[in-house]
């Protein structure tokens, strides 16, 4: 038979270990071993970061309702000053703007008639503006839920049914945001939001004021009266939904965690 040659296959383990400064007292499996646990050593405290990370996620929570609460709130938190001054100032410019157009609408009303503006196209170019409040409050929750998950970790919910359904008790969709369901949460609170500006707008209009001087409260009475019970019944099933919604997925999240 003629000479059988012999061949020597170099691995990467083998590279590594004679390029390692160490190399000469360790040999074979035990280099390899205590390199894993080298790798291990150097992965620990990013499995610390990793849990801290999830520890702070609550930030989006913490946002977003003092945001719901009040407008720039939650941008102030998430170190967004400017965009935080310039909603609150909205916010406050909002409230002193109805409390003026209330004590001063006589005055109001002659300047339009000035300018050959009725009543009811000042109270219907109001209205508006006011509805355009409505989209101004959800993004200023919305943009800060945004933003605190941007700067930290997602928000995954706090799982605790009680809780969620307590606090969409208090406000409808602030349990939505305890279970990190912003979507869920801009709905009931834009519900919320317009039955609050529906209701208001009734109680100021000017159409109840005339209907009250043509003597049509009785022909009108009952309409009113009927309206007002779907307003509230609406309101009602809004509410009991928003509970009912925040603490079942709550306690089903709760379930499969």
């Amino acid at each position: 038979m003629g000479r059988q040659e012999e061949v020597y296959v170099i691995n990467a383990e083998d590279i590594l270990e004679s390029s390692s400064p160490a190399a000469g007292s360790r040999s074979g499996p035990r280099g390899v071993v205590s390199g894993a646990s080298e790798l291990e050593g150097e992965r620990s405290p990013a499995r610390t970061r990793r849990s801290g990370s999830l520890r702070s996620s609550a930030r989006a929570f913490v946002a977003s309702t003092l945001s719901l609460f009040v407008c720039g709130a939650g941008q102030a938190y998430n170190g967004q000053w400017k965009l935080g001054l310039l909603l609150f100032l909205t916010e406050v410019l909002a409230l002193a703007g109805h409390w003026s157009v209330v004590k001063l609408w006589p005055v109001l009303k002659d300047l339009g008639y000035i300018f050959a503006i009725g009543e009811w196209e000042m109270f219907v170019f109001l209205a508006i503006a006011d509805f355009l409040l409505v989209f101004l409050l959800l993004y200023n929750v919305a943009q800060a839920y945004h933003q605190a998950e941007m700067d930290g970790s997602p928000f995954e919910g706090f799982r605790r049914p009680a809780l969620s359904g307590l606090a969409s008790l208090v406000v409808p969709g602030w349990g939505q945001l305890l279970n990190a369901q912003l979507g869920k949460a801009l709905v009931f609170l834009f519900c919320l939001l317009t039955q609050v500006y529906v209701v208001t707008l009734l109680m100021v209009s000017p159409f109840f004021r005339f209907a009250s001087e043509m003597n049509l409260d009785a022909l009108l009475g009952r309409r009113a009266a009927l309206a007002g019970i779907g307003i509230a019944f609406f309101a009602v099933l809004t509410w009991v939904l928003s509970v009912y919604d925040a603490f079942l997925v709550a306690r089903y999240r709760r379930g499969m965690a």
